[in-house]
């Protein structure tokens, strides 16, 4: 089944526009990752991502003409896995990363996903705690795996139905 890569999310009495990822959005989205992470990617990573590609579900989100947020995710053999997700800081903690990683959710569970993962650093509780509560858990440790820091990375899941080949 496809996914959504145009939609609209409710937010305080503001509309926000999704949109499908692309190489001209590359200098807004280095922006914002460098504003969100202290060893962002680079642009040769977000220029890879922004080449589309069946398996790739790279979203941005606007306020009007204002980048607020943006999710890189590779979609394989029913998972979806978030590779990276950011919002912008003055937004954060507002509900605005939880509506969009909630409808990320929804919709890979509409088009049929039955797992999505993510690595987050062992570090950040206010994104462990978000993605805890919208259901995920940890389930490995992945040692030393933050580049700049050696920081341990925390694998985190949830199963959003069932596997079609469990009986």
């Amino acid at each position: 089944m496809s996914r959504a890569y145009h939609f609209r999310l409710e937010h305080r009495g503001r509309t926000l526009q999704g949109l499908p990822f692309d190489a001209e959005q590359i200098p807004e989205v280095m922006d914002l990752e460098k504003s969100c992470f202290p060893d962002p990617w680079t642009v040769n990573i977000f220029a890879q991502e922004a080449k589309p590609e069946d398996h790739r579900w790279n979203l941005v989100l606007y306020d009007g003409d204002e980048l607020v947020a943006y999710a890189i995710s590779w979609v394989v053999s029913g998972e979806t896995h978030l590779l990276n997700i950011a919002v912008r800081p003055d937004l954060q903690g507002k509900g605005v990363g939880r509506l969009f990683f909630r409808w990320m959710m929804d919709e890979a569970r509409r088009a049929g996903d039955y797992i999505f993962l993510l690595e987050v650093r062992a570090s950040n509780e206010r994104a462990k705690r978000l993605y805890e509560s919208e259901g995920l858990q940890v389930v490995m440790k992945r040692d030393s795996y933050y580049p700049d820091s050696g920081e341990d990375a925390l694998v985190m899941m949830c199963f959003l139905q069932k596997d079609p080949e469990e009986k």
